[in-house]
């Protein structure tokens, strides 16, 4: 793997960027992480204020900051894709599929833990609950054609004006009080602050002339700075924990956080990598979102994910922080490898192709017309 040079790559091809695609497939690997700290057990069962407990609370705070870079990508790839109605049913049947299919093989292979209720909430992901961030993005999607418009007649410096002021009001505002102020964490409106901030790095590009390192260094600062909050808050010498509720920057909206998220997406803007590894990431990273709908289903984690890993809390922490990685990068694998029997079967039924046409035949280029 090799980097880029200083030139945006936002601006200055129209090459497939891997890097993003990359950074997709991180993101969700991080999301994994997450719900194996959480879900798993282990933050719970890590002593307070043990290294086990200081190593778990780092890598949640790097987890943690996965859901802003998601957000970004969507609104850094958005800006420049063509808006079709096509690419949300076809995420619908996807969601519905998992569903369905995870609640089909609990109904049969463990008794008593399908009920009813079940299977209404699985054929209508959306409002059943299942997934907060699909069902976020699920509304986000229909006020992408106003954002793009928006976009699209803003000059560079509204857009950058617009992007400054939501991260202070938002963001900087909302971490610093301490409350939950706009009720913008984990929904469509924190999506659409996140969109419309990577939107303006994806068309206009952001540090250009910066080294790589330099946004890792920045990335690894901003979620330092993030578990330092937790961890000298609960120590008691935090100096402005009295002042902030005693609050910890491990939020959605988190300034630390998303500073974290927008120093990951311009580095891996700048990654360039071999034929071999853009064909891996080319043939994985579309598999990316199924690891999440698979490895969270309520049914899954309940059943299969809640507590088991809270051993884990007790190793010597660099084998602690080993198993952690492995067991994500594990569940993360096996999801992909199933995910290749709905990518199968979904290209069998050539939904994507049927759909297209529908669109085409009814709405024509309602939304892509210059």
């Amino acid at each position: 793997m090799k980097k880029t040079n200083s030139q945006s790559p936002a601006k200055a091809t129209s090459k497939h960027n891997y890097g993003i695609d990359a950074l997709r497939m991180f993101s969700m690997l991080l999301v994994v992480t997450a719900h194996i700290l959480g879900k798993g057990g282990i933050l719970d069962a890590a002593a307070p204020m043990s290294p086990q407990y200081k190593a778990a609370w780092f890598l949640e705070a790097m987890a943690y900051c996965s859901v802003d870079c998601y957000a970004l990508i969507s609104g850094y790839v958005g800006i420049h894709a063509k808006y079709r109605y096509q690419n949300i049913i076809l995420l619908w049947l996807r969601v519905v599929f998992y569903t369905l299919t995870i609640t089909l093989l609990f109904s049969l292979f463990v008794p008593g833990a399908v009920s009813p209720k079940d299977w209404i909430k699985a054929l209508i992901p959306v409002t059943g609950g299942y997934y907060w961030y699909f069902t976020a993005y699920f509304a986000l999607f229909f006020f992408l054609p106003i954002l793009n418009i928006a976009i699209s007649k803003m000059t560079r410096a509204q857009h950058r004006a617009v992007a400054i002021s939501l991260a202070a009001v938002f963001l900087c505002l909302q971490t610093f009080s301490g409350k939950e102020l706009f009720g913008t964490s984990s929904n469509a409106w924190l999506l659409m602050i996140m969109y419309l901030i990577g939107a303006y790095i994806g068309k206009y590009g952001l540090f250009p002339k910066a080294h790589p390192v330099k946004m890792l260094a920045g990335a690894v600062l901003a979620i330092t700075l993030t578990w330092l909050t937790k961890i000298l808050t609960e120590a008691g010498i935090f100096p402005f924990s009295g002042f902030l509720g005693g609050i910890n920057f491990i939020t959605h909206t988190s300034v630390t956080l998303f500073s974290a998220a927008a120093f990951l997406l311009l580095l891996f803007e700048r990654l360039r990598f071999s034929r071999r590894m853009e064909r891996f990431i080319r043939f994985f990273s579309p598999m990316a979102f199924s690891v999440y709908l698979i490895h969270a289903h309520p049914l899954i984690w309940h059943q299969l994910l809640e507590g088991r890993f809270a051993r884990q809390a007790e190793f010597w922490v660099p084998l602690e922080i080993l198993s952690i990685l492995l067991t994500a990068a594990s569940i993360y694998i096996a999801c992909s490898l199933i995910d290749l029997i709905r990518i199968k079967l979904f290209t069998l039924l050539k939904l994507k192709e049927r759909l297209g046409r529908i669109e085409e035949r009814y709405l024509g280029t309602l939304w892509n017309q210059d």
